[in-house]
């Protein structure tokens, strides 16, 4: 929301720039064409969404449905949640070819759905519980071990198994007792990373 606002401005002020000096104007509509592209490199195709892009289409497509004063009381009410869920249109998420992607566990990519209600989430869900993965205590067993589980279902990404394990070695130290933690691999399979005092 607020990249694509800053954005939005960027270019309205340069549409309004007609005192800079060609050279100024051109280096400076370049480095807007750079924030907000949707994609970076030559690719026809992105699989991320570039906030900017986004915040900068929508606030474009609010504005010219709405007017200004709208947009700016969507500014005061709104948070990024509100902002993708009430301002996302299904007309502006095909515009844009947003859709949902699922990877399966043999590295193969697929278009998965290109509902609005289905893309919003998907945009949304990195930015639940902080963009953190959910990891809560599972058990404390009778030897002070420490048993940890990850909400793959919940928030639906893996983990970077090293820097889990890394992790999991201070979380060891400081707990003072082995700690466990259960999670997928990278194909899907259940995993469980360990780690005690003595690693």
């Amino acid at each position: 929301m607020n990249e694509g606002w800053a954005s939005y401005w960027h270019a309205r002020l340069l549409r309004q720039a007609d005192f800079l000096p060609p050279s100024h104007y051109l280096a400076a509509i370049k480095a807007h064409s750079d924030v907000v592209r949707p994609f970076a490199a030559d690719h026809q195709l992105a699989l991320s969404i570039n906030p900017y892009h986004l915040g900068f289409s929508m606030w474009e497509d609010i504005i010219e449905r709405h007017g200004i004063d709208t947009a700016r009381q969507i500014c005061h009410e709104e948070d990024d949640f509100g902002f993708i869920r009430n301002h996302l249109t299904q007309a502006l998420a095909d515009q844009l070819n947003l859709f949902v992607y699922q990877a399966d566990h043999d590295g193969s990519i697929r278009l998965a759905d290109k509902n609005i209600h289905a893309i919003r989430e998907a945009i949304l869900s990195a930015k639940f519980n902080y963009g953190a993965p959910r990891v809560a205590v599972k058990a404390v067993h009778g030897d002070g071990s420490l048993e940890l589980a990850h909400d793959v279902s919940e928030d639906g990404r893996g983990l970077d198994l090293v820097r889990a394990e890394r992790v999991l070695n201070y979380i060891a130290r400081v707990w003072q007792r082995p700690v466990s933690l259960h999670t997928v691999g990278v194909n899907g399979q259940p995993r469980v990373l360990s780690a005690s005092l003595n690693k």
